[in-house]
């Protein structure tokens, strides 16, 4: 079994002590950071896998840090935050989190929620291929999706989500289907963020409209691209 790298970026000592215990003894190699300065500075000097990120956090805060990170990283992201507002979750969610998690903290449940994340963006070898449909390309192996041969930069919960709707094309997708395939039963998120997702990959895939609202129920992929979504 791999060896993960996580970087568990806390400035309270106590919980960070805590975090990182549970992940070494889940066979993760962890890196600590106890504010958003030496958070990048490890980002950017190590080799992650995955980072779990306070947002109220001295010097540079975690909505900051996860900005440039994104600017140049799809690292999975998962925002660790006391806040538990829905305009906060938004705004981490717009910033391309692929979780949130809201203190107190149950610490055997977060390694549950970061294993279960990492073993579906890291499927076996011969579950990896490329899926072409129409001008879109899905490359599972590097987790990257192509329109028109150009790189469409998502995250990877973006990428899961396009994705989805692909593999189930012209069927209706609800909201809260979307959240149990895409997120996962096991994180509870407030069913508008999917609204969030599917603006940002309407946006992306500009100007083909291939996901349809489905009014009353949620969201379709279309090859009809020239309807009216």
């Amino acid at each position: 079994m791999k060896k993960y790298n996580i970087l568990i970026v806390e400035d309270e000592t106590n919980i960070l002590r805590i975090i990182s215990n549970y992940f070494k003894k889940a066979n993760y190699e962890v890196y600590e950071a106890s504010d958003g300065e030496e958070a990048l500075n490890v980002f950017y000097n190590t080799n992650l896998d995955i980072i779990i990120l306070d947002i109220m956090l001295p010097k540079i805060d975690g909505f900051e840090v996860a900005r440039r990170i994104r600017s140049s990283s799809n690292i999975p992201l998962i925002a660790m935050t006391a806040l538990g507002q829905e305009q906060d979750m938004i705004k981490g969610y717009s910033l391309k989190f692929d979780d949130y998690v809201v203190k107190p903290l149950r610490p055997k449940i977060l390694v549950m929620k970061v294993n279960n994340l990492l073993a579906r963006l890291n499927k076996p070898e011969d579950m990896k291929q490329s899926y072409q449909i129409k001008n879109i390309t899905l490359d599972f192996g590097n987790i990257k999706a192509y329109l028109d041969n150009k790189d469409l930069n998502l995250s990877k919960t973006e990428f899961k989500l396009l994705a989805y709707l692909i593999n189930n094309k012209n069927r209706a997708c609800s909201r809260n289907l979307l959240l149990d395939e895409v997120w996962g039963m096991e994180v509870y998120v407030d069913s508008r963020i999917v609204d969030t997702y599917i603006k940002n990959l309407r946006k992306a895939l500009k100007p083909y409209n291939y996901i349809k609202t489905v009014f009353g129920l949620g969201y379709m992929f279309s090859e009809e691209e020239n309807e009216q979504s």
